[in-house]
């Protein structure tokens, strides 16, 4: 998958020495939509092809809160697909969810309504 190779490149280059934990694995700035369901949260970066599997979400530190807004505001809530843009890291095989490496989602820098398309109006 494409878009797996971007974001790996920075996780297996970004640190000379190999840390444990979440706190060390390195973010990036992503967008795409997140759709959510009742098995979980799931992102699919708008630079996904159309055999990419979608990614299993974790919110972490000031995210928590920022999803809670929003779905306090009706948006992102069970059956949703939203469009986001945020800093989030990919796992490595330290920490998986289901089927595979997990986002954790640090900041949303936006959330809106998903718009006709894979992407329009980033």
């Amino acid at each position: 998958a494409p878009f797996l190779a971007v974001l790996l490149l920075p996780a297996l280059t970004g640190c000379a020495a190999r840390t444990t934990g979440a706190a060390a694995l390195p973010d990036a700035e992503l967008a795409g939509h997140l759709l959510t369901s009742g098995s979980g949260n799931w992102f699919l970066p708008c630079e996904a092809g159309t055999d990419d599997a979608p990614l299993w979400v974790t919110f972490t530190g000031l995210s928590v809160r920022q999803i809670e807004e929003a779905r306090a505001s009706g948006m992102a809530l069970a059956g949703d697909t939203v469009f986001v843009r945020w800093r989030a890291a990919l796992t490595d095989e330290r920490m998986v969810g289901p089927g595979g490496p997990a986002l954790l989602v640090r900041d949303i820098a936006v959330i809106r309504p998903a718009a006709d398309g894979p992407c329009p109006g980033r």
